[in-house]
């Protein structure tokens, strides 16, 4: 197997807007410090960077198949921009657009990339041109700089930084999974880390551009040892620092980064993989629904107007349930029909797999794709498009989550279901 690395900054041209904490009824999980800096409801605007953003970019080629990751610091991607960027690639520089996938570690502090869930917002096509033209880049470098490799796996225990949201006493991934890429005389080329947490240190009222807490774990771990370091973010949908965090500074992003960072710095029990073929499927999922008779959408609107009727109004849980979870049941409820297709990728290279997914995928079934069997699996989340938030049957209609999602009751699970049994097969 061979491999090449290459890292470019992506800074945005100033004034931006920022993605992240854009709408008033989703500052009610803020903290009151938090919200009496929060500008108003709408797009922040970036005053200045807080740290380089990054494009990592990974190939990897066992000399018949080439296999690309762009690892973004930015919040979302939608399909659209993936499909263009596949398209530009191909144009430019011949890839197999099956060969590209595309993964943002989800900051809630960079430019605003996407359009929103109803494309209401206006689309930064100066941004993205900018970053086909860095993917063409680095993929000319990436070829010339191709080279024999081999690997070793580890993976640390994450205690104390974050947790599961909704449930504080349940599990989550608290663990980094980590691939060490080393060139044929033992010089490592490159480390991916996989975490799963919201990187949401800086509340809504920062407004620099930065990675968050990512990059200064990212730097941190490099500092140390003098590899280039890539993070991707896994089952983050219902893990964040929310209910651990002491601030919502750099300071504390500071704190964050290196902390983590020094449980990793150590080698906990590492194995060599073997990096023998390219195996890749891709998993298309369609999901089509009419909001009017779904029951289990019509049944959730009975329930919770029901509970809003014993609410104190004024209330927190009363502010929740009718600013949030009823208004998001009625916007479903208002469209005559939800479809959309969504696609995952599976890429097995003998040793360990990543498996990446256009979503915030949950615990509950970030957990069912890493369980696959023994082989060492990186779960990607949000990568190649945004389909907000999958969440499994068994806490649907129970947490926030499961509102804003675009999925129907037991769609997420379907989908992952069928992953699993896709990926069995390579």
């Amino acid at each position: 197997m061979k491999a090449a690395f290459d890292r470019e900054i992506i800074n945005p041209v100033l004034p931006v807007g920022m993605e992240g904490y854009t709408e008033a009824r989703f500052q009610l999980n803020q903290s009151e410090a938090q919200l009496a800096k929060a500008p108003e409801e709408g797009l922040r605007q970036a005053i200045g960077i807080r740290d380089d953003l990054l494009m990592d970019t990974i190939l990897f080629s066992d000399g018949e198949k080439e296999m690309f990751f762009f690892i973004l610091d930015v919040g979302m991607v939608e399909k659209r921009t993936v499909d263009r960027a596949r398209k530009y690639l191909k144009e430019n520089c011949n890839v197999d657009p099956e060969s590209v996938s595309v993964s943002v570690g989800h900051t809630h502090n960079g430019p605003l990339v996407t359009t929103g869930i109803d494309f209401e917002l206006p689309y930064n096509e100066d941004y993205w041109q900018m970053i086909f033209e860095k993917m063409s880049y680095a993929v000319r470098q990436c070829r010339r700089n191709l080279t024999e490799v081999h690997a070793e796996y580890d993976c640390h225990p994450v205690n104390g930084y974050y947790n599961n949201r909704n449930h504080p006493e349940e599990a989550y991934f608290d663990k980094a999974m980590e691939l060490t890429v080393y060139t044929e005389k033992n010089i490592p080329l490159f480390r991916l880390l996989n975490i799963a947490c919201h990187p949401t240190i800086l509340g809504i009222q920062n407004v620099m551009i930065s990675n968050d807490f990512f990059a200064v774990l990212r730097r941190y771990i490099q500092g140390y040892t003098g590899i280039p370091v890539s993070i991707i973010n896994g089952e983050a949908g219902d893990v964040s620092p929310r209910l651990m965090k002491k601030g919502t500074d750099w300071n504390e992003a500071i704190r964050y980064g290196e902390g983590i960072g020094a449980q990793l710095l150590d080698s906990h029990k590492p194995i060599k993989v073997n990096l023998d073929h390219i195996k890749k499927k891709w998993v298309r999922f369609h999901v089509d629904y009419v909001p009017a008779e779904n029951e289990f959408l019509l049944a959730t609107k009975d329930k919770l107007q029901k509970e809003i009727s014993t609410l104190q109004p004024g209330s927190r849980r009363y502010k929740m349930a009718t600013q949030v979870e009823l208004y998001d049941v009625n916007d479903k409820l208002s469209k005559d029909r939800i479809i959309f297709d969504t696609e995952a990728l599976t890429v097995d290279f003998g040793g360990f797999r990543i498996v990446a997914v256009p979503c915030e995928i949950d615990t509950v079934l970030g957990t069912m794709i890493r369980n696959i069997d023994d082989k060492p699996t990186f779960l990607a989340a949000y990568s190649n498009g945004f389909d907000y938030y999958a969440v499994n049957k068994g806490e649907f209609g129970q947490v926030f989550e499961s509102f804003v999602t675009r999925y129907s009751y037991g769609d997420a699970d379907s989908f992952v279901e069928k992953i699993i049994a896709e990926t069995k097969k390579l």
